[in-house]
């Protein structure tokens, strides 16, 4: 057989000329907010935000080998997966009540300011559609519409507003939710924690009914961190010093927190003794003679700013049978904010190391 040495250039055009015979373009785009593919055959648009670009994918064949230039396989099946339709999802509230969710919900309802503010932490500000008229954290919750307070939930207006999902706890009345689920409203209905485990806890099954497990990972493990960081420079405190927490402005008495309250949970990682933490309950009246036997060292006032702090302090002073109270005679007087401490929230983290910093200045030095 007679052999040709063929030059480079012609080479190349042989080549050229082979790979346009058999040459097999398939290029395509994808919108992701639709999940329509663009008219394929033509060249695809510049990668946007909005969009999802694929790379043109070609097939070459000529005599001696076979070229493939793909996109990874991975996304293909990401394409696949996101033009799925949507799977109902069951979930079981803690009143044991069922909930099926078809999609990840965009109208969503709080009965509760400091689910309100786990929403918002989770990037939910757009779904949030209705909160109580006390959701009043972020700046933007006041904006938000108003279905009513706590407890005189008004079921019209949450119907009004056509609610994928409505978030609500124990503490709202147990006459409205049960109206709630009767009318087939999609309610999830959580139950009050107690540390700061339950805290993460209920801020992760938020971010798996919402669809933002991601985010609510994120979070949580920010707030560790800072809890983690605290409590290793609590480590040298061995003496909890005695404490009695009240609530100023709830009527007669000297209202507190038992065993049950995750206040109660947080002065004890702060390392200090709750007097009322033997007694059962989330809230109750102290009496004046237990109050005086115990003697508090330290005596903390929630209340909603510092003018009623000091109308408190002033009550204790004004009693005279309260005179020998080591705290009352020294003045051992401490300042809670009520928002920031009664909110089961992701805030509570802050308002913890709010507390230890003012307690133990020694502790936690100002940076230069």
């Amino acid at each position: 057989m007679e052999h040709r040495k063929i030059g480079q250039r012609e080479m190349k055009e042989k080549l050229k000329a082979n790979n346009r015979k058999t040459r097999i373009p398939i290029k395509f785009s994808l919108d992701l907010k639709n999940k329509t593919p663009l008219t394929p055959g033509h060249r695809c648009p510049e990668a946007k935000s909005d969009f999802f670009h694929l790379s043109p994918f070609y097939i070459i064949f000529s005599k001696r080998k076979i070229v493939c230039r793909s996109i990874l396989t991975i996304l293909a099946i990401i394409l696949l997966a996101s033009s799925l339709p949507a799977q109902n999802v069951e979930w079981r509230d803690d009143l044991g009540h069922k909930l099926t969710l078809a999609h990840c919900p965009q109208k969503i309802i709080s009965l509760a300011p400091n689910l309100t503010e786990i929403l918002f932490a989770l990037g939910l500000s757009q779904e949030i559609i209705g909160v109580t008229r006390y959701c009043d954290f972020p700046e933007e919750a006041k904006t938000k519409e108003k279905i009513g307070g706590l407890v005189d939930i008004n079921l019209e207006k949450i119907q009004s507003l056509h609610p994928d999902l409505i978030l609500g706890f124990r503490g709202n009345p147990r006459g409205i939710i049960e109206k709630l689920y009767k009318n087939k409203m999609p309610i999830y209905v959580f139950d009050s924690g107690q540390n700061f485990s339950d805290l993460f806890s209920l801020i992760a099954r938020i971010g798996q009914l919402t669809c933002k497990e991601k985010q609510a990972g994120e979070l949580i493990a920010s707030l560790e961190t800072s809890l983690d960081e605290i409590k290793k420079k609590l480590a040298p405190i061995k003496n909890d010093k005695k404490v009695f927490l009240t609530l100023y402005g709830q009527g007669s008495g000297l209202w507190t927190c038992g065993r049950r309250s995750y206040l109660t949970q947080l002065l004890q990682a702060a390392r200090l003794e709750n007097l009322a933490s033997s007694t059962e309950g989330n809230w109750l009246i102290y009496s004046q003679e237990r109050f005086i036997a115990d003697n508090p060292e330290l005596i903390l006032i929630l209340c909603r700013d510092r003018v009623a702090f000091e109308k408190a302090c002033s009550w204790f002073e004004s009693q005279s049978v309260f005179k020998k109270v080591k705290a009352v005679r020294e003045r051992n007087f401490f300042f809670l904010e009520e928002n920031q401490f009664s909110r089961f929230s992701p805030r509570l983290v802050e308002a913890f190391k709010l507390l230890v910093t003012s307690l133990y200045p020694e502790l936690f030095p100002e940076p230069k």
